[in-house]
């Protein structure tokens, strides 16, 4: 099996890269795995004996665009292909509809949620979606999604969760027992991701400056970065929060975050899984997020977490404060969901779901 991946990550371009890891990876389960990703240099790399990247090339994103549609019509010339699998629903996804329907291969989409499905995004996703030969999303929620609003069969769906490597369990209560002894001092929530409007990170400072008028060692750390930070940043000045929310900018290593941390924040108004769950959750951290991704899967209401609805601003001020106060609550669903996310697929039982998926697109095309 051979498998033509048009990617969005450009990340992948560095061989050094997580993602880049977890390419040579897949390539391990076929003949051949060959990338081409939006890049404004044109790049040739080899990852693996099985693996090669390739940079698009380009000044914008159109030009970039024009150029994946380019190298990977050379490339489907130049050697035999079975599947092409797109890691978008958008502009990509409508090139390799293309290119699948030219050179008469199964098309596969990776799905992990609809952000920005709006405009011409929406009128693309609407057309490409329900012609490709199969789907690969994240969730269950995603899958009834897609089924409802998009009208895909359900035969051709793959749930794969994304993978986490997870830590020992020894080390996550080893991490618990240290926090416990220091609640005395501070409460320490934390929130992990792009800062982009979706994620709605402004209502938990919102949230914060209720909580600190009766938990006043209460603060917020806030680990990422994106176009919302100055909007953040204002918005912390004026509530004069400074001493009790944390703008922590971009971290590489964000275990000494997590292992200080009290408690993990995700109020985002949409989700398609949500990995900082997971990851969080493997620290011992009890979880307080809004209704979307993986909440109701993995996250449990009241048992491996506490499920608002979006943009509550009041609930998620009384969930806070439930955290705070209840040490036997904290336990529960640090318990809980540790034992949610060891229930998850192993690397090699997403491998063998990746691998399935392919295989309906090739018997699907």
């Amino acid at each position: 099996m051979r498998i033509l991946n048009l990617s969005l990550d450009s990340s992948i371009l560095d061989k050094n890269s997580n993602l880049s890891q977890r390419i040579v990876e897949y390539g391990n389960l076929v003949n051949n795995y060959i990338v081409v990703v939006p890049d404004k240099n044109y790049k040739e790399i080899r990852l693996s004996e099985k693996v090669f990247v390739y940079g698009s090339g380009g000044g914008n994103k159109i030009f970039k665009l024009f150029n994946v549609y380019k190298t990977a019509k050379k490339l489907l010339k130049q050697g035999k292909f079975d599947v092409i699998t797109v890691q978008d629903q958008y502009y990509l996804a409508l090139i390799g509809l293309f290119l699948a329907k030219k050179f008469k291969i199964g098309l596969e989409l990776q799905i992990h949620g609809f952000e920005k499905y709006s405009g011409l995004r929406k009128v693309i996703a609407n057309f490409v979606i329900p012609r490709a030969n199969a789907i690969r999303c994240v969730s269950q929620r995603l899958k009834r999604q897609l089924i409802k609003e998009l009208g895909m069969k359900e035969e051709k769906i793959t749930i794969v969760p994304i993978h986490v490597n997870l830590k020992s369990k020894i080390l996550n209560l080893k991490n618990k027992e240290n926090k416990e002894r220091g609640l005395n001092s501070k409460f320490i929530f934390l929130t992990v991701g792009r800062l982009v409007s979706v994620k709605n990170i402004g209502l938990q400072i919102k949230a914060v400056l209720e909580v600190v008028k009766n938990y006043p060692n209460t603060e917020l750390w806030i680990v990422g970065d994106g176009a919302e930070k100055s909007n953040l940043k204002s918005q912390i000045s004026k509530l004069k929060l400074e001493n009790n929310v944390k703008l922590l900018g971009w971290q590489n290593n964000l275990e000494e975050f997590y292992v200080k941390a009290d408690a993990f924040l995700l109020t985002s108004d949409y989700e398609g899984w949500g990995m900082a769950v997971v990851e969080s959750a493997n620290y011992g951290l009890p979880i307080i997020m809004t209704d979307v991704g993986c909440a109701g899967e993995l996250i449990e209401n009241e048992k491996s977490g506490l499920i608002i609805p979006v943009n509550d601003q009041t609930k998620l001020e009384e969930a806070m404060i439930r955290i705070i106060n209840d040490d036997d609550m904290r336990k529960k669903l640090a318990e809980g969901v540790f034992l949610a996310i060891k229930n998850l697929p192993s690397q090699e039982e997403t491998m063998a779901l990746y691998k399935q998926s392919w295989e309906r697109a090739i018997k699907n095309k």
